[in-house]
């Protein structure tokens, strides 16, 4: 029988009973992983003394973060009680402020040296999307950059279908369990609607304030996007 949406939507984004296991499954999901986080720390400033990061889920950015910016107070917000609980687990974060909330209810109080976010717009509409990235401009210091890693979507259907099974591909030589790559497979029709393509991430930048927009990462289809005031 074939599944409904709502279904669907809670097998792919159960992240309380994947939270154990998330580690392992971003290593076997995101291809080229170290050098996608690397060009998330390389482009925090250098003088960052306050980053507040969305959607930290286990910390996998959070502790990268850590390790290049040591003397940075780190605040980070999830949804996932779960995934906290995994991230505070891990002694590096120990001292990292680690909330439980919605990115769509109010925030810390800022300013911000830098707002950071890896995998977590798709989770929202576009206009949440926009929401958010208009509300990082705002709490940023004059000078302060938005860092966005995101999955992208292809700006041609031939493209997008090449890039797919390259990601499937990769998965499977990952080692990943074949039922599992079915789910991150379908993971990628569910949210298709809410995944940008990289010009639609730059309009959105644009469109919250931003007016120096860079790329330094675009593998398949994922990229960082760096946004400064």
């Amino acid at each position: 029988m074939k599944r409904d949406t709502k279904e669907k939507m809670t097998i792919q984004w159960d992240t309380e009973t994947m939270a154990a296991k998330y580690d392992d499954l971003s290593a076997r999901t995101i291809p080229d992983m170290e050098s996608f986080y690397q060009s998330v720390t390389d482009s925090l400033p250098k003088e960052s003394m306050r980053v507040l990061e969305l959607g930290c889920g286990t910390g996998i950015l959070t502790a990268r973060i850590r390790r290049t910016h040591p003397d940075a107070a780190v605040i980070c917000i999830d949804s996932s009680q779960a995934m906290l609980a995994v991230a505070r687990q891990k002694p590096e974060l120990k001292s990292v402020t680690l909330a439980l909330g919605d990115i769509r209810e109010p925030w810390p109080d800022g300013p911000y040296d830098a707002v950071v976010s890896t995998f977590c717009l798709p989770a929202l509409e576009s206009d949440g999307q926009r929401a958010v990235l208009k509300r990082a401009y705002d709490v940023l210091r004059p000078g302060g950059v938005c860092i966005m890693g995101c999955v992208i979507r292809p700006a041609t259907a031939e493209e997008e279908q090449y890039q797919l099974a390259r990601w499937v591909t990769f998965m499977q030589d990952a080692g990943l369990d074949p039922e599992e790559v079915r789910r991150q497979r379908d993971s990628w029709d569910w949210a298709r609607s809410r995944i940008p393509t990289a010009e639609g991430f730059r309009e959105m930048l644009e469109e919250a304030g931003f007016t120096k927009i860079r790329c330094p990462y675009h593998l398949g289809l994922y990229a960082v996007f760096v946004a400064e005031q």
